[in-house]
């Protein structure tokens, strides 16, 4: 039923909780996530890449100037119309304030906890 997130390897279709979708150096970048029980050994998350075709357009008809424009992959958004469909269209498109503050602190702890990790790594050598 779900031809495109099959086909991206996402099976748990009942479990699927939410979606995110945003663009990020010049590529569509597309979160699933999921309902995981405390301690499930099972990824909470699936984050899958999509780049994006460009193509040249007539911009103005008098002027015959060309622009650039770059559109999603067709299979991203196959992919979303179906998602939209499982989580029965909880997705917004635009973010909200709470959003980008709780993508920030998650972008924040991520971070941190590298930059301490090659700290150990470089403490060992």
């Amino acid at each position: 039923m779900y031809q495109t997130l099959e086909s991206m390897g996402v099976t748990s279709f009942e479990d699927i909780e939410k979606f995110t979708l945003r663009y990020e150096n010049g590529f569509d970048v597309l979160k699933v996530y999921y309902r995981r029980e405390k301690g499930s050994l099972l990824p909470k998350s699936k984050k899958f890449k999509f780049g994006r075709s460009t193509k040249t357009v007539l911009a103005d008809g008098g002027q015959q100037t060309y622009q650039q424009v770059q559109e999603p992959s067709l299979v991203v958004l196959r992919a979303v119309d179906e998602l939209g469909l499982i989580v029965g269209k909880q997705h917004e498109d635009k973010l909200t304030k709470e959003d980008l503050v709780t993508e920030l602190e998650h972008l924040e702890k991520v971070v941190t906890s590298k930059i301490e990790e090659l700290k150990e790594k470089i403490a060992k050598l």
